[in-house]
């Protein structure tokens, strides 16, 4: 009819779905922040793993030492800081883990520059109990027989370190 305003059309929008994805939303959410929580909680108060390491200062007995050697059996490694270690230029360091029993096992060469790192074998792994370490003059590249060649010019205990 002429004269007469339009009529306002009513829309109804079904808001059922839009509330379904929050409450699903708001689970998600709730599972992961207890997730996260559990994560949080069991790594707070599980048991910290085992650290031991051992540690030897070698030297030749009552002189400054010449190397500080510390052994990491968990992470496989040993780190030898060279202080006053000295060698003949013909020759190499060749660092021994000596066992309480059984033949000494070469760890590697020592070198003079700052720090050297050696793999520590696993077999090895099981002997650093009550033993000691030994450095040997051999030629250069180390002990052909895989086994000490030259005098042991430097000594020291392996000595157990606990940390937690």
């Amino acid at each position: 009819l002429p004269g007469q305003a339009p009529r306002p059309t009513v829309q109804i929008v079904d808001l059922r779905p839009a509330l379904r994805r929050w409450r699903r939303a708001a689970l998600a959410a709730g599972a992961l922040a207890a997730g996260l929580a559990l994560f949080i909680a069991v790594e707070r108060f599980a048991p910290a793993p085992e650290t031991t390491q051992y540690l030897a200062v070698v030297n030749r007995g009552g002189e400054l030492p010449a190397l500080v050697v510390r052994v990491d059996p968990r992470a496989g490694t040993v780190q030898v800081r060279s202080l006053a270690a000295e060698a003949p230029r013909d020759r190499s360091l060749e660092l021994w883990v000596v066992p309480a029993s059984g033949a000494p096992r070469s760890l590697g060469l020592v070198h003079k520059a700052a720090g050297t790192r050696l793999p520590l074998p696993a077999g090895d792994r099981a002997l650093l109990d009550g033993a000691s370490l030994a450095v040997t003059l051999e030629p250069p590249g180390g002990s052909p027989s895989g086994s000490p060649t030259g005098p042991a010019v430097y000594s020291g205990r392996l000595v157990r370190e606990e940390a937690r």
